[in-house]
């Protein structure tokens, strides 16, 4: 077995001098992975932040250290071979904070490996697997009668055609996996008009080896979105939850939450812990809903098993879930938390004039009322005013774009 040297000195000195289990941040999205650093750094844990590149702006942060590493979903063997050249330095094991389905995946599959030198903070991958693979995850909704949008796996392509007779356009195709599916067509889904896209984007997606899925479009705007999060231990009780709502969202259509405010909505934790303890998860979880205007009823999108974009927002209210996971993953006791400050908005600012921009050249929105939304407490993506340094680093990244274009 070929083991990639890791040589850094600031990796040395965060090993060395580190008298708690580190924290792996393992993955690229930059307000997660900012999000986690902070939440855990700021009280002290030390943290090591993974990379595919070496120009992650969340490496500048004052709360982690960062180091590139192999690409998990092109090079697997080395990205394992590369958490165990460093596992083998640690004086104590670390905790793994995947941020990504692909790292929550590939650290799944290799744990036997890995567990020598990493805890892991959610159940194995046969369990998180029902998250990952909508197809498995619909099915269980489905057995449970629990609401979502009605949906349709195509066998082949007679079958989707026979599909394509019965559907309300526009729909959406999409990936039972995710995570690959955005790699190789770098959106979420596609968006779906008439029966003659859908058999060009099927076979576009085949042409990746994508499975994917049919799905109707609820309607609604990005306000009729709302998230559930929270982290269940392994006798399945709820440590910790939250909920929120988008205000917007980029892409428009079927994009992340760049504006969302917090919501207290009960019942929407009501619907997420029967389907906990049924699958028989443990670990942290993000849960999107929508609530469809014709009935008024919530239906239930997707539960992700790792840490998302606005993990932040839940921390600034007081219910900080990296933490807690962090706490529990060493079998630790953590103080029951609630939220102590409520109607605080969380902002990623550039994706949040992309979509103001949209919305005020279709006559959606005016530019006051825009200005007019973005009063109050507000927990931001990127700038933190004590980690000024990822702002700036995410400033010379767009100026540099721009002069290439």
């Amino acid at each position: 077995m070929v083991i990639l040297l890791v040589k850094s000195r600031k990796l040395e000195i965060l090993i060395e001098k580190s008298d708690k289990p580190i924290a792996f941040v393992l993955g690229k999205y930059i307000t997660t992975g900012l999000g986690v650093c902070r939440c855990l750094g700021n009280l002290g844990i030390p943290v090591l932040w993974l990379d595919s590149s070496y120009k992650q702006i969340g490496f500048s942060s004052k709360y982690c250290v960062g180091k590139k590493c192999p690409n998990p979903r092109d090079n697997e063997k080395e990205y394992v071979n590369f958490l165990l050249d460093i596992g083998e330095k640690l004086n104590q094991k670390a905790i793994l904070f995947p941020i990504g389905d692909i790292e929550v995946l590939t650290m799944l599959k290799n744990k036997k490996a890995l567990e020598n030198f990493y805890r892991f903070p959610m159940a194995d991958l046969d369990i998180t697997n029902k998250f990952l693979n909508k197809q498995l995850f619909y099915n269980i909704l489905k057995e449970m009668d629990i609401e979502y949008p009605r949906t349709s796996f195509p066998k082949n392509l007679p079958d989707l055609k026979s599909i394509s007779k019965k559907l309300t356009y526009p729909c959406f195709i999409k990936p039972s996996y995710s995570a690959s599916f955005v790699v190789d067509f770098k959106t979420k889904m596609f968006l779906v008009n008439n029966s003659k896209q859908l058999i060009n984007f099927y076979n576009k997606a085949k042409s990746k080896n994508q499975e994917i899925m049919i799905q109707e479009i609820i309607p609604g705007d990005a306000t009729c979105m709302y998230s559930f999060n929270g982290y269940y231990d392994k006798d399945f009780i709820l440590n910790g939850s939250f909920t929120s709502r988008r205000i917007r969202q980029w892409p428009k259509m079927a994009g992340c939450a760049c504006f969302m405010e917090t919501l207290i909505v009960p019942e929407i934790a009501d619907i997420i812990s029967p389907i906990i303890k049924k699958i028989g998860y443990f670990g942290v979880i993000d849960s999107d809903f929508k609530k469809d205007p014709r009935d008024g009823r919530f239906k239930l999108l997707d539960v992700n098993p790792r840490f998302w974009m606005q993990i932040s927002l839940p921390a600034r209210c007081g219910i900080n879930l990296p933490y807690i996971t962090y706490m529990k993953t060493l079998g630790r006791k953590v103080d029951k938390t609630s939220i102590s400050k409520e109607n605080v908005k969380w902002l990623f600012m550039i994706d949040d004039i992309r979509s103001a921009k949209m919305g005020i050249s279709k006559g959606e929105i005016s530019f006051l009322k825009w200005l007019s939304s973005l009063r109050g407490k507000k927990e931001y993506g990127v700038f933190k005013w004590n980690d000024p340094l990822p702002l700036f680093s995410l400033f010379k990244n767009v100026i540099s774009k721009n002069n290439r274009l």
